[in-house]
């Protein structure tokens, strides 16, 4: 197996994705409405409100950015969809972010209110866009995800060459240097200049600035009118750490207000309903048997690798002292003992956890990555083909659509800082345990696991291993529930559930990384039915502390069928290095590359059947 630095290989499982649509710098914002907050001395909010086609998909509400001054700049973008499309009034509100750590909250995993057309310049309604029925608050955090920034700098990025985490390459432009000559695949862009000495570089930091933005934007933007002040939260990969981080964080802010000794008179408690995970990554120790038999013994009979490589990685996990369970132990001990409010500035315990990472990580993970030719995100497809439309990068890069959204920045749909900071430097995928989603749940606060089963990732098999470990009041029942059909619509299931009162498991059939994009409706119902109080099954019952849904303990009897035909990659220039044979990428080089709405036509893409 070969060698290679946790950063490097962080970039490859958290989904890097950065892409510009066009070689152009933003233009300066205009139109916005801008006040200082009353209650946050030093922040302010700017928005607008959005004039183009998706308005008529969004509820009509504009957006813009939050200013949060803390120790640097802190410039979170924000989109609020305020019309629910049904019962806009008394509708709850809930919050998404994306995963990553670092990646956008405005892709195709996010139940967004229009589908992107693969001209990268129009846009669909969404049927099942999640503001149907509740206000949809897309957040872009931490601080240089998306079109968030804290310091601006403006250069050119190559996207056929890669940095130390796996990204574009962006090179600033010096003092009074012009613009160099750009084309296809060298692009005019301004980005966020932070470095990792201004990175937020745990769980815990993050979640402080995202409690920040909360209780300026709920208390003080002016659009936020909904009568229901129910604040849920939803998210994606590796927001299976920080989701579960976030909402833990806010619980305990909550618990300080009520008791009247927070530090901030003026703070609010903020009403958590409910937390919802697809292809959550929460716990890496509890997860790790999940990677070996997710490649080895899985429900599609695939054989990523042979039995002497499983034997291996099961051996990475469980070996005394020198595998990931103990090097996790380890980790986490000196992580309450010396860093206890996870400042991420302990040498000590950045060192033990760096050592976990590459083994939990690097190894126990990583095998896959570097031993086979799949998709970590699809077991079903070849490692390069998308296992979903990338379309949304070149769409937030239009100058058209910039300058209506009045952003500052190019888009990128992930901030590869965060995988060096987060993976390599503190440790923080191992640090971070169950122990939160555990604290949301025995708070009363609905808690909604959901997992395609073709996914490797953040794979079905360890999510099921972290909800049956958890340790919480209901935690004996929610074992003992069974494993209910999970009803799409009246002609089709769209996979199983196993619930108890508050805490749902769901395993999507035919579902990779991206559970939504793969299976809309399905994902749609359990969001519906998740957030106003239902069973995940039907939707026909109200839930309670008694509700359990019945059927077999286990769904291992239920095999899948790999698909028949495997998708030809689509090479899309913008993500060059992770969609492009050999033969495109040199075409790009050498500009003989034929291209169209930022997808390379010849030379073609191929069929990348390995099944």
């Amino acid at each position: 197996m070969r060698p290679f630095l946790s950063s490097g290989l962080a970039a490859v499982l958290w989904g890097f994705h950065s892409a510009f649509a066009q070689s152009n710098f933003p233009p300066e914002p205009m139109g916005l409405t801008e006040f200082f907050s009353k209650r946050w001395p030093g922040a302010t909010i700017s928005y607008k409100q959005a004039n183009f086609d998706m308005r008529d998909h969004a509820g009509r509400k504009g957006l813009e950015r939050l200013y949060v001054h803390v120790d640097y700049d802190i410039n979170l973008y924000f989109w609020y969809f305020a019309e629910a499309r049904h019962n806009a009034e008394d509708a709850p509100t809930s919050i998404y972010l994306g995963g990553g750590p670092g990646y956008t909250a405005l892709d195709s995993m996010s139940g967004f209110p229009c589908i992107i057309g693969s001209d990268s310049n129009s846009t669909a309604l969404n049927p099942f866009s999640w503001n149907n029925h509740v206000n949809m608050l897309y957040i872009e955090q931490p601080v240089g995800t998306g079109f968030s920034y804290s310091r601006l700098v403006n250069g050119t990025l190559d996207v056929l060459k890669t940095d130390q985490a796996g990204g574009p390459v962006f090179t600033p432009l010096k003092e009074g240097e012009e613009l160099p000559v750009t084309n296809a695949t060298v692009l005019a862009a301004t980005l966020d200049s932070r470095g990792l000495d201004t990175t937020q570089n745990t769980t815990a930091q993050a979640a402080r600035s995202l409690w920040q933005f909360a209780q300026i934007w709920f208390q003080e933007f002016p659009e936020y009118k909904t009568k229901n002040k129910e604040i849920s939260l939803w998210s994606t990969s590796y927001g299976g750490i920080w989701g579960a981080g976030f909402f833990s964080y806010f619980i305990n802010q909550n618990e300080q207000i009520s008791a009247n000794k927070h530090v901030l008179s003026n703070a609010v408690v903020l009403p958590l309903a409910t937390l919802g995970l697809g292809n959550g990554c929460i716990d890496i120790r509890a997860s790790a048997i999940g990677y070996p038999h997710q490649a080895y013994n899985n429900t599609y009979s695939i054989k990523a690798y042979g039995k002497d490589l499983y034997d291996q990685v099961m051996g990475n996990i469980t070996a005394p002292q020198v595998g990931c369970y103990d090097l996790a132990d380890q980790c986490r001990a000196a992580a309450r003992e010396l860093d206890p409010t996870s400042q991420g500035n302990n040498p000590k315990v950045n060192a033990i956890c760096q050592a976990a990472a590459e083994v939990c990580v690097d190894v126990v993970l990583g095998t896959y990555i570097t031993d086979t030719t799949l998709s970590n995100e699809d077991i079903t497809y070849s490692n390069i083909v998308s296992s979903v439309p990338n379309y949304y990068n070149g769409y937030f890069n239009q100058a058209w659509v910039q300058k209506d959204l009045g952003v500052r920045t190019n888009f990128t749909s992930n901030d590869n800082t965060y995988q060096v900071a987060m993976f390599q430097l503190t440790g923080d995928v191992v640090i971070r345990d169950m122990s939160s989603l555990e604290h949301i749940i025995s708070s009363g606060i609905n808690v909604a696991l959901i997992y395609g089963d073709r996914d490797y990732q953040c794979n079905w098999i360890g999510g099921e291993n972290v909800s049956l470990s958890m340790d919480f009041p209901t935690a004996p029942t929610f074992r003992k529930a069974g494993y209910a059909n999970l009803v799409t619509n009246s002609s089709y299931n769209g996979g199983v559930v196993r619930q108890h009162g508050n805490v749902s498991f769901s395993r999507v059939f035919e579902a990779g990384h991206s559970v939504t994009a793969y299976q809309p409706e399905t994902v749609y119902q359990i969001f519906q039915r998740s957030m106003f109080g239902k069973d995940v099954a039907t939707g026909q019952h109200k839930v309670n502390d008694k509700y359990s849904t019945k059927g077999p303990i286990s769904s291992w009897g239920i095999k899948n069928k790999i698909p028949k035909h495997s998708p030809e990659n689509q090479c899309y220039t913008y993500l060059a290095t992770q969609t492009c044979t050999q033969e495109q990428l040199q075409a790009l080089e050498d500009g003989t590359a034929v291209i169209k709405d930022f997808i390379v036509l010849k030379p073609a893409g191929i069929a990348t059947s390995r099944l």
